[in-house]
């Protein structure tokens, strides 16, 4: 088990498939306790304060590690599926009434059908669907890794605007660790993926003389070496699934992380393609439907970011950053949040209008 990753937040629809799952107590259990975030400037000062709840903020109402929800999720199912460490997919071999699996350690197996979950740089996903499948770069790179938290550190997120288009967000994490998530601009996707060193390098160029809280990451990056870094993309595939193989979550459809909505879409996608493979005698039909159903709702989470949109949140000069220091203060003040604040029943609407879910009992 990875437990690392940064915080996931569950909104919408997801939040009715975890009350689905029974999950919801253990999901708010090991909640971060995140109680919003703060707006700094390169020395460390407050800019601006959003607590959780506000319009604007980072910090929803279910903020959970992703190490931890992945635990929950592991914890809930263990006793009745069968999990293998330490191995993936080397081949695919389908025939009429199978799937031939072969795996890293040497394994040849048969399936009924074939799931791909990895995530947005799935393999497993170019063994089957490479050519109606396209990553849209949207020219900035992403990374989070925990660092050693501080004395000082307390249960909010502080982030940085730093120039150049560097984005530095510290959360809470747990008792010996805080997670960093940085965003920063490039013009090309072309890193290595299996090169620590050119990583580790990028980071650094993207971190130097962006103030205190970058200072602090460039310290302590030497001792990292369970992180996420790559490119910030969308996966945009014109199916999702071919015979006897069917992807979900982002190997699908991922929106990227700056929408906020990746796990919520996950779930969403899971509990309906297991509704469906119920519901239907041919997994072709339920694959149909899956997609049918799921797509329209994946494709709006993924309209709501652009290109556009992430440069003008990575602002690259000293005039930019003073800019939107002032933006952040004027949508911290109390006038603006009472007059954007949802109520209490909007807010459980948007829950339930979020994705009409099916009733599979």
């Amino acid at each position: 088990m990875r437990d690392g990753g940064q915080n996931v937040d569950i909104k919408g629809a997801g939040q009715q498939v975890i009350d689905e799952m029974g999950l919801t107590e253990q999901i708010l259990a090991k909640n971060t306790l995140e109680q919003g975030q703060k707006y700094l400037d390169r020395h460390g000062r407050v800019v601006a304060v959003f607590p959780k709840g506000s319009v604007g903020g980072l910090t929803a109402d279910f903020e959970i590690l992703r190490g931890d929800f992945a635990q929950v999720l592991f914890e809930a199912t263990r006793d009745e599926c069968e999990y293998r460490f330490d191995t993936f997919i080397t081949g695919l071999d389908e025939k009429d009434d199978r799937i031939t699996v072969t795996f890293k350690d040497g394994r040849v197996e048969d399936f009924d059908l074939v799931i791909c979950a990895e995530g947005l740089n799935s393999s497993t996903r170019g063994m089957v669907l490479a050519d109606q499948t396209r990553l849209l770069y949207f020219g900035a790179y992403m990374s989070f890794f925990n660092i050693p938290r501080r004395a000082e550190d307390d249960n909010w997120a502080h982030t940085v605007n730093g120039i150049g288009g560097t984005f530095i967000t510290l959360r809470p994490g747990t008792t010996t660790e805080t997670t960093v998530l940085m965003t920063f601009l490039r013009e090309r996707s072309d890193v290595a993926a299996d090169d620590p060193v050119a990583r580790k390098a990028l980071l650094l160029q993207a971190l130097k003389g962006r103030g205190t809280v970058a200072d602090r990451i460039i310290a302590a990056l030497g001792s990292v070496e369970d992180f996420y870094f790559g490119p910030m993309s969308q996966v945009h595939a014109s199916v999702w699934s071919k015979g006897r193989f069917v992807m979900i979550g982002d190997a699908a459809y991922s929106p990227t992380p700056f929408t906020g909505e990746g796990t919520a879409l996950a779930l969403v996608g899971a509990y309906v393609l297991a509704g469906e493979i119920k519901r239907n005698t041919d997994h072709a039909a339920a694959f149909h439907a899956y997609e049918t159903l799921v797509r329209p709702y994946a494709e709006a989470s993924q309209r709501k970011m652009n290109p556009r949109l992430i440069r003008l949140m990575h602002v690259k000069t000293s005039c930019g950053v003073g800019i939107a220091q002032v933006i952040q203060r004027v949508f911290a003040s109390h006038i603006v949040q009472k007059l954007l604040r949802p109520s209490d029943a909007t807010k459980e609407w948007r829950v339930e209008k979020d994705f009409n879910l099916p009733n599979y009992s």
